[in-house]
């Protein structure tokens, strides 16, 4: 679980504000709601030595201090520090680059919590008393920019986003020739889906009663075991590392964790069959 120190002579943007900062790091490392701590602390005057700030700026750019365990991966931790630096330039209107942070790893054997010493096992489920650990770790390649933040779940077809790609790991050659087709599949993270709504059995599409019980797996609920999600949308330009598109059914601030083109030769072959409940829940999706 993360802690977030964060250092300025600004005042705090609002518990609200840094709630949602607090959401994204979960929702990137796919920790439960509220395993992340922000402490927002405000410098007085003469309590500090940085010429940036003593210059007197409307918008003094934070320096911060994350403490985090010793077994996130270099990739996780890169991720985390990126999304934190776009997220708190946004909120307080800085330049990215002028917010200084850094990470102190907790060491396994020296972090306290509940009255238990974390020894380093990193725990995702157990099996018949088994432990189970990730077998992989992911990390985002991008980040979705849109004007929808609203987890409603139709009237996505008009909707423009872009997709960030991550300047620390790609250059534009890696969307070289992406703009000679005409849509892309974008697989994601469901990152605002809370660890407490995820479904492992059946449940009514949308919770309406009116239609049958389905499994998870035989739906496209957001409230995955994984949370992963999968959109097929039309590429309407790219522009140097930023991919965007149209009908992307992804909120601001999605991880994204794969692009791919749409061939025509992966579409279904032969007739595709589906219930008419399905025609019932897209009819305003798109």
């Amino acid at each position: 679980m993360p802690v977030i120190r964060l250092y300025t002579p600004a005042p705090s943007p609002g518990g609200a504000a840094l709630r949602e900062v607090s959401d994204a790091v979960t929702g990137l490392l796919a920790l439960p709601s509220g395993h992340c701590w922000i402490l927002w602390q405000q410098l007085e005057p003469g309590s500090f030595h940085r010429p940036e700030w003593e210059k007197g700026s409307d918008a003094p750019a934070p320096v911060g201090f994350v403490v985090c365990k010793q077994s996130y991966t270099r990739a996780q931790v890169g991720a985390l520090l990126r999304l934190l630096q776009a997220r708190l330039g946004d909120l307080l209107g800085v330049a990215r680059e002028e917010i200084y942070l850094t990470v102190q790893r907790a060491t396994a054997g020296e972090l306290l919590v509940r009255g238990e010493v974390w020894q380093g096992d990193e725990l995702v489920g157990t099996e018949t008393g088994r432990k189970i650990k990730a077998v992989t770790d992911l990390a985002p390649v991008g980040f979705v920019h849109s004007e929808r933040r609203d987890l409603t779940d139709d009237n996505w077809g008009p909707v423009s986003s872009v997709i960030h790609l991550d300047r620390q790991q790609f250059t534009p050659d890696a969307l070289l020739r992406l703009d000679s087709f005409s849509h892309v599949e974008v697989v994601f993270h469901l990152h605002r889906v809370p660890v407490s709504k995820i479904q492992s059995g059946a449940r009514h599409p949308r919770s309406n009663p009116d239609w049958p019980l389905v499994g998870i797996f035989a739906q496209r609920s957001k409230n995955r075991p994984n949370r992963i999600g999968v959109s097929r949308c039309r590429l309407l330009r790219v522009d140097g590392l930023d991919i965007h598109v149209e009908g992307l059914d992804a909120v601001d601030g999605t991880p994204v964790l794969d692009i791919k083109p749409y061939m025509t030769q992966f579409a279904p072959r032969g007739k595709v069959v589906q219930p008419a409940w399905v025609d019932e829940l897209m009819r305003d999706y798109y």
